[in-house]
């Protein structure tokens, strides 16, 4: 971060280098889209909690055959094999960053029990999520 006047930080952003490592081409929005409203969001923009065991996982076959070619075949295998709650999750870690998101994590007590819990958010603040309007409040 390099410092503004009056103590505000300019946020620059990086090429993302992960990509040439995962993914033969950047997969397309829609196939994110598609991705995501499979599996309970309504796009890119919903930032509700969400928790791994919370994930639609009965429509993998649906979203993961669309996804798969976009990865490199070294990792579709090692990322497409078994796809369970915890990979779905990885699998947003790498795609949404792509399209100006990112995944959140927290670890929250319910009952008693440590729980971690997911959250979309806008990867830097000059990103906007498409269609909303971002107010932002200065103190």
């Amino acid at each position: 971060m390099e410092k503004l006047c009056h103590g505000l930080y300019q946020i620059l952003t990086l090429p993302i280098e992960q990509m040439s490592k995962l993914f033969r081409e950047t997969p397309h929005i829609d196939v994110v889209l598609q991705m995501l409203k499979e599996i309970g969001f309504s796009g890119l923009s919903d930032g509700k909690l969400f928790s791994a065991n919370e994930l639609k996982l009965e429509t993998i076959d649906i979203w993961a055959p669309l996804l798969e070619p976009f990865y490199l075949p070294c990792k579709a295998k090692r990322y497409f094999d078994a796809l369970d709650s915890r990979r779905v999750i990885t699998l947003l870690r790498h795609v949404l960053p792509l399209h100006g998101f990112r995944l959140q994590c927290y670890e929250r007590l319910h009952l008693g029990k440590k729980r971690t819990v997911y959250q979309m958010h806008p990867a830097t603040p000059r990103i906007l999520a498409q269609g909303e309007e971002i107010r932002v409040l200065f103190l």
